[in-house]
């Protein structure tokens, strides 16, 4: 299965999060031409040529959206960020919740950036 059909299966059925997945990805897929995507159980991974970013299924039922998963170097506070959880002195998880197309902005493009460094 190619990358795009796999996407489309990994959220077939689902409109609500295709559509502001499809808008991630496509605004990922531009900034980082050398991208791939892959499809795993839980999630879509995109790579360059280390995985950077995650989508996935909202955590909770009656959620709207997808849920976008990055790490950072630092913690952070913001008002997009859903949830922050430390995994070591230098590496945050970030999951922001991507509730529609106009959120894959460069706010959260930026974001992405600095969990490629």
């Amino acid at each position: 299965m190619d990358e795009r059909a796999a996407f489309d299966a990994f959220f077939a059925g689902r409109p609500q999060e295709w559509e502001p997945a499809e808008a991630l990805r496509t605004a990922l897929l531009e900034r980082w031409p050398g991208t791939t995507q892959r499809a795993m159980k839980t999630c879509m991974s995109f790579d360059d040529p280390k995985p950077y970013c995650y989508l996935s299924h909202p955590p909770r039922r009656g959620m709207r959206g997808v849920l976008v998963t990055f790490s950072l170097p630092e913690p952070m506070e913001h008002p997009r960020f859903f949830m922050v959880v430390p995994v070591s002195k230098r590496r945050f998880t970030v999951h922001v919740l991507l509730e529609d197309a106009s959120q894959a902005d460069e706010e959260l493009l930026g974001f992405i950036a600095a969990s490629r460094r």
